[in-house]
């Protein structure tokens, strides 16, 4: 029996069948590794989420460990001080009893003067990143050369790059004294300087989206407003910021959720002082840092042990409502 010979076309058909049958194998697979990885992540979050709200639970319904864990320290005279005292010393006095000292005879778990610390170190942190990479965005998208401007963001990406371990102990050897030479204060280690050390971190990711919101503006507009006799300046003040200024809000609170559970700067530079004090010269000491401090030292299951893993709840919802937040904001604005 003779065979039947198959033609050049036949021939192209069948291996064109082959290829698509091929890429069609492949992009299953791929999109099935791309499913898979998603479910992974969000499996883990959800088991860190489980995990320590399960370690922090007992807070909640154990009431001697909810009660340990009061506002702030009663002294013995503190109603008598009270009828005797104006309101506003009342008032410090009550303040200054804000403690968090959990290794006393009397163990004083107040959260106050962590919040405190943590806002006072992310504010500082954010407002000087915010500053540095606004001006640095602005410099990048309008008035640097082209080939000087690659290599500014080459350095700002590699700055995002450097450990954090790094930049504390930086803070911590160099930094520390240079500022408080320049500045007079007391305490060589506050919340300023590890604001300030903070902020190194944050502005790699605020110069990127600072950079490319204005470099996304309309250029159309940009040269309307050149051919009506404006300069750089003005039209970055006058037409490109108000028409930003909410997609630099989000930016700014993307930044914020950066520096919110930050540890190892803060540990090194702050000075790891628990007081209540809106001082930022003083010490002050966060959420994280206090986790990454005395989690190794504490007795699994007593209420200093649930008490930190409340703090570590507390850093993970904030953490995720300011992104959600910010990135919401951004996709708003982005396509408003």
């Amino acid at each position: 029996m003779s065979e039947i010979p198959i033609t050049a076309e036949e021939t192209k058909s069948f291996s064109s069948d082959r290829l698509i049958k091929r890429r069609k194998t492949e992009e299953k697979l791929a999109i099935g590794a791309l499913f898979m990885g998603g479910v992974i992540a969000v499996g883990i979050v959800i088991a860190i989420f489980y995990f320590v709200l399960q370690e922090a639970y007992p807070l909640i319904t154990d009431v001697d460990q909810r009660n340990e864990m009061s506002l702030y320290h009663d002294t013995e005279n503190e109603e008598e001080f009270a009828r005797n005292a104006s309101v506003f010393q009342t008032l410090d006095n009550l303040l200054g009893q804000f403690m968090w000292q959990p290794i006393s005879d009397q163990p004083l778990f107040s959260l106050w003067p962590l919040a405190v610390g943590t806002l006072k170190i992310t504010l500082v942190a954010v407002a000087e990143g915010t500053v540095i990479s606004f001006l640095t965005a602005i410099a990048i998208a309008f008035y640097l050369p082209r080939n000087l401007r690659y290599t500014v963001k080459i350095i700002t990406e590699l700055l995002a790059g450097i450990p954090s371990v790094v930049l504390g102990f930086l803070g911590l050897i160099y930094f520390a004294t240079y500022m408080q030479t320049i500045t007079g204060t007391t305490f060589r280690l506050n919340a300023f300087l590890a604001g300030t050390m903070l902020s190194l971190t944050v502005i790699p990711i605020m110069t990127t989206l600072f950079e490319d919101i204005y470099s996304s503006y309309s250029k159309e507009q940009i040269h309307a407003a050149k051919c009506c006799g404006m300069f750089d300046y003005q039209i970055i003040t006058s037409i490109i910021i108000p028409a930003t200024y909410g997609k630099v809000f989000a930016a700014g609170l993307l930044g914020f959720g950066r520096c919110f559970g930050e540890t190892m700067i803060v540990l090194m530079c702050s000075g790891n002082a628990a007081i209540f004090s809106m001082d930022f010269a003083s010490g002050a000491r966060t959420f994280a840092a206090t986790i990454g401090a005395e989690m190794g030292e504490v007795i699994v299951g007593d209420t200093h042990y649930s008490i930190l893993f409340l703090l570590g709840l507390i850093l993970i919802l904030a953490t995720f409502t300011i992104n959600y937040l910010s990135q919401k904001l951004i996709r708003k604005w982005t396509y408003a």
